[in-house]
């Protein structure tokens, strides 16, 4: 699993550093969840509602470790590590993540390209067939004011779409259907929040160019490398205690974005090294 090879080889890097690390300050959202870890560093994850809503465990988990009450203090360590799989729980790692990784991404270790949205940095002229996964706002806007381009556009509900993008709408449960056929692959980062990203990428061609994007991808890069996907684009937390005000007052991305909470980073893979291993 992506989440876990990702805290491994965050554990790694940390080293023993990473138990005197706890959870600062905490908001789970309506739209997205933030952290705010002792080390300063921040990070920002989408809110799988409708999952925790639908789990039980998470309205009565007892006063333990990964219980609402119970996260501010908590060591970042345990948090990685502990054996409950509650969706409220994995957001929780998936904000961890997020923050423990925001040192790492220098130009130093990763080809980066920042404050820029990730359609910028895609060459698009030779793309016949997009597959989207999830209706990404301004993504979609941009994609379909272009001619010559098959845009599909996979989502669980139509009416996550206008009415002018009906026409590209395709149900979530033809995903396998769609994804073999496109030569480039946008999927959400709420993907990895509701824990479908794996099965999302085992559909697409060897052959295809895969994003991930959303600031819930802005973890360490590497896992879906090596799962090739060619650009991971997310964001890096800029203010964080204001970042944890807005959204505990409902606020979203976009509202995060407007108040220079968050920077736009695109991580993109090292095709050479590529060429280097086959």
């Amino acid at each position: 699993m992506i989440v876990d090879e990702t805290a491994d080889i965050l554990q790694r890097l940390y080293g023993k550093a990473l138990n005197h690390i706890v959870i600062e300050g905490l908001v789970v959202g309506i739209f997205f969840t933030g952290v705010k870890l002792s080390s300063g560093s921040g990070g920002v994850s989408y809110t799988p509602v409708s999952d925790i809503h639908k789990n039980p465990c998470c309205s009565n988990m007892p006063l333990q470790l990964g219980a609402p009450g119970n996260l501010r203090g908590a060591s970042v360590s345990e948090i990685l590590n502990t054996s409950d799989d509650s969706p409220l729980l994995n957001t929780v790692r998936l904000v961890v993540l997020n923050a423990l990784s925001s040192r790492f991404f220098t130009k130093n270790r990763y080809i980066m390209a920042n404050n820029r949205d990730v359609l910028d940095v895609v060459n698009l002229k030779s793309v016949k067939r997009i597959a989207m996964v999830g209706a990404i706002s301004p993504i979609l806007s941009r994609l379909k004011i272009i001619d010559g381009i098959g845009l599909y556009v996979i989502e669980k509900k139509r009416q996550s779409l206008h009415k002018d993008e009906i026409r590209y709408y395709v149900p979530s449960k033809k995903a396998g259907e769609i994804i073999p056929r496109c030569d480039t692959v946008i999927i959400t980062g709420a993907s990895v929040a509701n824990g479908t990203i794996d099965e999302l990428l085992g559909y697409t061609s060897p052959d295809a160019r895969v994003i991930v994007t959303g600031p819930t991808v802005s973890f360490l890069p590497d896992a879906l490398f090596q799962r090739h996907v060619h650009i991971v684009s997310g964001a890096m937390v800029t203010a964080v205690d204001k970042m944890l005000d807005i959204l505990a007052q409902g606020g979203g991305a976009y509202h995060l974005f407007q108040a220079s909470c968050l920077r736009k980073i695109n991580i993109i893979r090292d095709e050479r090294n590529d060429q280097a291993n086959s």
